[in-house]
């Protein structure tokens, strides 16, 4: 039994993994907050037009709740993103209380270059990857952010 395993730590792939997991979210970080700067955004709008372009049209609690914002914060982030042609507001045709968030064509083309040049460069190291292992690699992802989910909420609960 290794010392990483006796604390409870894993294995050294499973340590060393843990540690790039770390490197790769910071990397991604950085890259977001880079390009606030290029599109001269709040990172937590470019962070809604991601969320928005992901889920597609949503309610500002499902906005508020993916990005752990308060609901006045995220009010006055959907007003900017109004203003800015990023997303709309529509009320419900059957309950018009509820309003769904949609993004507009204008977001679609920041979030596409947001996340286009992100994208071509992970392409790039993906492609060099066959089906298989990028399905695995995709099963133990969503492992992993299960995993994320359950430690968040675990930490929220104390």
């Amino acid at each position: 039994m290794t010392a990483a395993n006796r604390r409870g730590a894993g294995s050294p792939a499973a340590t060393e993994l843990v540690r790039q997991l770390r490197m790769f979210t910071a990397e991604v970080e950085r890259y977001v907050l880079e390009m606030s700067h290029v599109h001269a955004m709040h990172r937590t709008d470019l962070a809604a037009i991601g969320l928005v372009m992901d889920r597609g049209p949503t309610s500002p609690k499902d906005i508020s709740d993916g990005l752990g914002l308060s609901p006045s914060a995220t009010s006055a982030m959907l007003d900017r993103l109004e203003r800015a042609g990023h997303v709309r507001r529509e009320r419900a045709e059957t309950d018009r209380r509820s309003v769904r968030v949609e993004i507009t064509d204008d977001a679609l083309a920041v979030g596409g270059s947001m996340f286009g040049i992100l994208a071509k460069h992970m392409r790039q190291v993906l492609g060099a990857h066959d089906e298989q292992d990028l399905a695995r690699a995709a099963a133990l992802m969503q492992e992993l952010n299960a995993a994320a989910r359950a430690a968040r909420d675990e930490a929220a609960a104390t």
